[in-house]
């Protein structure tokens, strides 16, 4: 009994032994470099997002138009890219820019951070109700690109005299095309996002 214990505990020993040798001898730098390859694996340059969303109509005599914007957060909730902003910036226009309320929480914290003013840079006129497309290029605010992985995209909508909507849906950037429906709401009536090659 004991000699078959002690050759059974010796082959476990020597397979475990021989196992660590051809782990040890694989080239450990490709190893690394192909675990961190994956791990930050760089935006596709060949992909884009398009994001088509349509405005609801809304009745009534004081209907306006909403402020709209379309941007796009990391895992922890920050904002990584402003990819669309309508809004008014002339006459009262920009005091409704605040009800856009997690958009310009993102975008106070960013102007601290990095200064400028997106509202300068990105927006754009209000829009009717009907079907419209903006496309992101996978790039940051900063016009880098950004690593593969998961994001949030996030759609608001807040409307005077009416109602204030968030879609805020978390979706996974690779380099294999895609598209999903987003559940619309009150003001943002549908949604889609397709990662497809560059137009």
């Amino acid at each position: 009994m004991n000699r078959t214990h002690s050759t059974n505990r010796f082959s476990r020993r020597s397979f475990l032994g021989r196992l660590t040798g051809v782990l040890l001898a694989l080239p450990t730098t490709t190893v690394f470099a192909r675990a961190a390859a994956g791990a930050l694996a760089k935006w596709d340059a060949t992909k884009e997002v398009a994001f088509t969303l349509e405005v609801a109509t809304q009745e009534g005599f004081r209907t306006h138009r909403p402020y709209v914007a379309v941007w796009i957060e990391d895992t922890t909730g920050q904002s990584v890219r402003t990819v669309s902003l309508w809004v008014q910036t002339g006459r009262r226009g920009p005091r409704w820019i605040p009800d856009l309320r997690r958009w310009y929480r993102g975008e106070q914290a960013r102007m601290a951070a990095s200064g400028g003013d997106l509202v300068t840079t990105v927006s754009s006129a209000t829009r009717e109700s009907g079907v419209y497309t903006v496309v992101w290029d996978g790039k940051s605010d900063a016009g880098k690109y950004v690593d593969q992985g998961d994001y949030y995209v996030c759609i608001e909508a807040a409307r005077e005299h009416g109602t204030y909507q968030l879609i805020r849906e978390k979706i996974t950037f690779g380099s294999k095309p895609f598209k999903k429906i987003l559940e619309g709401n009150v003001e943002i009536k549908g949604a889609t996002i397709e990662l497809r090659k560059k137009a």
